[in-house]
């Protein structure tokens, strides 16, 4: 006995080796088990089942043709039993192994018959662990044996199936000649789609929802999903299509959502269905939708458009409900966030002061310009936007409600502009209230406080619509010059401009674009008030793609660039403002801006205007789309340097303490690394040769022997940096909406401040605002800490800033113990610490009750006009020394275009008043192709509603007392009974 065992041994060991020698390497023989196990004897089980299976396939061969189909019939009977509970390979399969090219070869000598058929389907099967890769064959098999259904071989075997049916068909429509129709291509595919068709509901019923989209994805015909699913089935696997959504290319992701949204329906889901349909842009799906849902769905729904400020005034030519209008026109929003605030007591009016803390900071840095006590203009400016901020949409404050302090005096010029349109932030979506408190200033003798008026009647309406239209009826009489001096004249039609824009933001007033375009269109108008008639008509008709203004906004460019190139890339806000109007006009709208990027390319000669004006339409296009070809074109932009051939020059004449934000940085010992501070000198000696150039001509040793030929290398330069600018921010705006795409864009923004050149580094702390809005993230608010004491001014500005967006609206401690520092080590620079200010009021708006994040709806929709809002002020910050810390700091009101509570307000369906419900709040989890029904949020704890939701939190309710009437996502407000 122990001789036959020995002899056995080696056996197996002489064809182990003899295995070994013909691959020319070891080769694992039992899939999912080690080597060493190989060596183990078989069981005696085991070795009966192995010569009985040899026995069968020995037998199957047999020239009598009942002997054979007995044979087959027992083998797969053998083959079934083993893979209905597959846990590690099957037996039968591991023991057939040997038998599969032999079976494979009597196959092919089969004639057709019932026993070839039989021997088929075996094949089938063996093939799935023993034909070689891509060979396709268990497939092939499968199409010659029977028509049972591959399910009764084992889940195994029909996931492998889908892998090749994918594969064989796109296999056969690339042989297809590009003229073959639709039906050629159906007949192509035809036993193909007889398989699918099996294979489809038998993964839909056994929780594989995620392979049977796949499935249906790979073989084109994603249409039929709505055939096969039902009340079971259909939310996994819409849920499933929209997260594909975002990673599938143009067309099919429209596609995917269209199906979704059919699938909703179907099922009577209408909320969920909205959602989509706000995705698409499809109004007229949207109509459809709120026409059949009933009373109490609608008024969800009109919650829900409300929050992305869509109004569907009339449906089919019939009016809707005047109640409703007014729910999706935000006319409760202004009581909702009021009575949010009493619940969470935060009523008690604040001062700049309670947010500054003076007396934390150290006093070493320069007492006195830090104390907020201190009667400056600039100091004076800081505190009304922080005030402004601080207690916007609380309808009450210490400085500019309150007269006896006539704090809107102690300004100057455009400073008393801002402190009276703040009167809107404070007021903010109150339009009743609000325009009887404004009213007053609009007959004022000073140009800039009736100025500040008009844009403050234009913030109050920021989101709230309303069929009186009063902003129009006051907005449009100053939009004509008046008598008074000329300056004032621009100053109060640009308060007006600018303040139509905010009000109908989103709302595609073809009235408003009458009033607008003449002005548009008049050459004899200053810059300034064409950017801003740009600017309003972008947000007005943001992401609606209209053809006409797309048209009007490209002559006017054109018109602007040929009458001076210069004047316009030098005007801060004409080479921001106009290209942004027109990509707001294409926002989210992706390939429908390639007609205009060609016009743009033969319309405008300046080959830097045109890259400006490209780059800028592509980025807001294609914001939030995720789309990797765009992103890998604007690192393209960016990878760009921007030549320096007198850089030598201009170091050897450079003096010690020419570069003040380098010496500045030196001194007080602040951890740059050695390349930010080189790029930092860079920036530094540009712009001194900059002024050199700018000043007298006899002046400068380093003056060029061809003045034109400078002009034309500054100008060029100061092109590329705005395209570059409008790249990075490209980037950052293509990747937002997507968790995934954020982590990559960080990664790529963290390169582009090692290597980029200085236009590239001062945009890149905006682009960290952007991809973390109001989500103070402990990774971006490190990498933005480091950049606040860069060596470059510039990029500090930005990066303050950032720190301000990412903060925005959450009272964040650590941030606000950052700004504080920051305040106190530029305590001494007047506009570092006007920027601190603004982020410092930022931090703390609403007194922590709102956000700025335009993406809600648990990520899955991002709303045009608080992009908008953002988009402007962050376009405007690339050149914040002539904009933003100039006399345009007043675009910092257009933020309240993105200002939404963040809130979870739940109301009784039938009196919409307040009702305390108890929710559970946690960080929200992916449950997207999990099996069973698994946790959505993890982390949780219970509150009384209305409760506060930070960015990435999920709520539910935590009782079953109440339910909700509609609402498939708890944000914002809810229906509940």
């Amino acid at each position: 006995m122990v001789e036959k065992k020995s002899e056995e041994k080696k056996d197996s060991v002489s064809e182990d080796a003899i295995q070994k020698k013909e691959d020319g390497k070891i080769v694992d023989q039992k899939a999912g088990k080690g080597t060493n196990e190989e060596d183990n004897e078989l069981s005696e089980e085991d070795r009966l089942k192995k010569e009985e299976l040899a026995l069968l396939v020995t037998r199957a061969q047999d020239n009598d043709e009942g002997v054979r189909k007995l044979a087959l019939e027992t083998i797969r009977s053998e083959i079934r039993s083993a893979t209905s509970s597959m846990t590690s390979v099957p037996k039968p399969l591991k023991f057939l192994r040997e038998h599969y090219l032999p079976l494979k070869s009597f196959h092919a000598t089969l004639p057709q018959s019932e026993t070839k058929v039989f021997l088929s389907d075996i094949l089938s099967v063996l093939a799935m662990t023993m034909a070689e890769e891509g060979s396709r064959e268990s497939l092939a098999f499968k199409l010659q044996g029977s028509s049972d259904a591959p399910d009764t071989w084992g889940h195994e075997y029909v996931r492998s199936l889908c892998g090749e049916i994918g594969q064989e068909y796109s296999a056969r429509v690339e042989l297809l000649d590009a003229s073959a129709d639709d039906n050629a291509k159906k007949e192509a595919v035809k036993d193909l789609m007889i398989l699918v068709n099996q294979i489809v509901p038998f993964l839909l019923a056994n929780n594989a929802q995620p392979e049977a989209v796949d499935l249906l994805m790979e073989v084109e015909s994603l249409g039929m999903l709505s055939e096969f699913v039902n009340e079971n089935t259909f939310e996994r696997v819409c849920l499933y299509l929209q997260t594909c959504s975002s990673y599938l290319p143009e067309e099919e992701d429209t596609e995917a959502l269209h199906v979704a949204a059919n699938m909703y329906r179907k099922c009577n889901r209408p909320c969920q269905a909205m959602r989509i349909a706000l995705r698409l842009r499809n109004v007229s799906m949207m109509e459809q939708i709120f026409a059949a849902a009933d009373e109490v769905t609608q008024k969800q729904l009109a919650f829900d458009l409300a929050r992305h400020n869509v109004v569907l005034s009339e449906i089919d030519g019939v009016e809707v409900d005047e109640s409703l209008t007014e729910i999706m026109g935000n006319a409760k929003l202004s009581e909702f966030f009021l009575t949010l605030a009493k619940d969470l007591e935060v009523m008690e009016v604040k001062q700049p002061e309670d947010i500054y803390k003076s007396h934390l900071v150290d006093s070493r840095a320069g007492s006195s310009a830090l104390s907020s006590n201190v009667d400056s203009a600039r100091n004076n400016l800081a505190s009304t936007f922080v005030n402004a901020f601080l207690n916007m949409g609380f309808g009450t404050d210490k400085l500019v409600t309150e007269e006896e302090t006539k704090w809107i005096y102690r300004n100057r010029d455009h400073g008393m502009m801002s402190a009276t349109a703040s009167l809107g932030m404070i007021l903010l979506w109150d339009v009743d209230g609000g325009l009887t408190k404004i009213d007053k200033y609009l007959y004022s003798m000073e140009e800039y406080v009736k100025a500040g008026a008009l844009l403050a009647i234009g913030i109050v309406s920021a989101g709230v619509r309303s069929d009186v239209d009063p902003a129009l009826a006051l907005l449009s009489e100053h939009l004509e010059g008046s008598d008074a001096p000329e300056g004032s004249s621009t100053c109060t039609r640009s308060g007006a401009v600018l303040g139509l824009g905010i009000a109908y933001a989103g709302s595609c007033r073809e009235d408003v674009l009458e009033l607008l375009v003449p002005i548009l269109a008049d050459g004899s108008l200053s810059g300034e008030l064409v950017a801003f008639a740009a600017l309003s008509l972008g947000l007005i008709f943001v992401g609606s793609a209209n053809a006409d203004l797309a048209s009007t906004l490209l002559q006017v460019i054109s018109e602007r660039v040929e009458a001076s190139e210069s004047v316009f890339l030098r005007d801060g806000l004409l080479v921001r403002l106009l290209p942004l109007a027109l990509g707001l006009v294409f926002l989210g709208r992706q390939d429908a801006c390639e007609a205009v990027v060609e016009s743009i390319r033969a319309i405008i000669e300046s080959v830097v205007v045109r890259g400006v004006c490209t780059t800028t339409l592509e980025a807001c296009a294609y914001a939030g789309s995720g789309n990797v070809l765009k992103i890998q074109s604007f690192l393209s932009v960016c990878s760009e340097h921007v030549p320096e051939p007198k850089e030598s020059e201009e170091s050897e004449h450079e003096e010690p303490g020419t570069n003040m934000e380098t010496d500045a940085a030196v001194q007080n010992g602040s951890e740059t690394s050695r390349g930010n501070l080189d790029a930092g000198r860079e920036a530094g000696s540009d712009e001194a040769g900059a002024e050199e150039k700018s000043g007298s001509a006899g002046e400068g040793s380093n003056a060029p022997s061809s003045s034109e030929t400078a002009s034309d290398a500054d100008l060029r330069d100061v092109g590329l940096a705005a395209q570059q600018g409008a790249a990075v921010l490209g980037v950052a705006m293509v990747a937002m909406q997507e968790e995934i795409g954020v982590d990559m864009a960080m990664r790529m923004c963290g390169h582009l401040l090692q290597y980029g050149a200085p236009p590239v580094r001062r945009a890149v702390p905006l682009a960290y605002g952007l991809l973390s809005v109001s989500n103070p993230q402990i990774i971006i608010m490190e990498a933005l800490s480091k950049l606040t004491h860069d060596a470059d001014a510039e990029v500090v500005q930005s990066a303050i800033l950032a720190l301000g967006l990412i903060g925005a609206g959450t009272n964040n401690s650590r941030v606000a113990g950052l700004l504080r520092q920051l305040s106190s080590y530029y305590a001494k620079d007047h506009r570092q610490l006007f920027t601190v200010r603004i982020a410092q009021g930022l931090l703390h708006a609403g007194k922590g009750l709102v956000t700025l994040n335009p993406i809600h709806s648990e990520r899955m929709l991002m709303n045009p006009v608080c992009m908008g809002g953002l988009l402007t002020v962050l376009f405007s910050a690339f050149d914040m020394k002539s904009t933003l810390l100039s006399k345009h700091h007043y675009l910092l009101y257009v933020l309240s275009l993105s200002v939404k509570p963040r809130m979870l307000f739940c109301v009784d369906e039938d009196t919409l008043e307040a009702k305390n419900v108890s929710v559970r709040v946690g960080q929200a989890v992916d449950t997207v192709g999990q099996a069973g029904r698994p946790k959505t949020i993890t982390g949780f704890q219970t509150h009384s509603a209305p409760v506060l939701l930070s960015a990435g939190e999920r709520a539910e309710l935590a009782t079953e007392e109440f339910i909700p009437s509609a609402a498939s996502v708890l944000e914002n407000v809810v229906l509940i009974r």
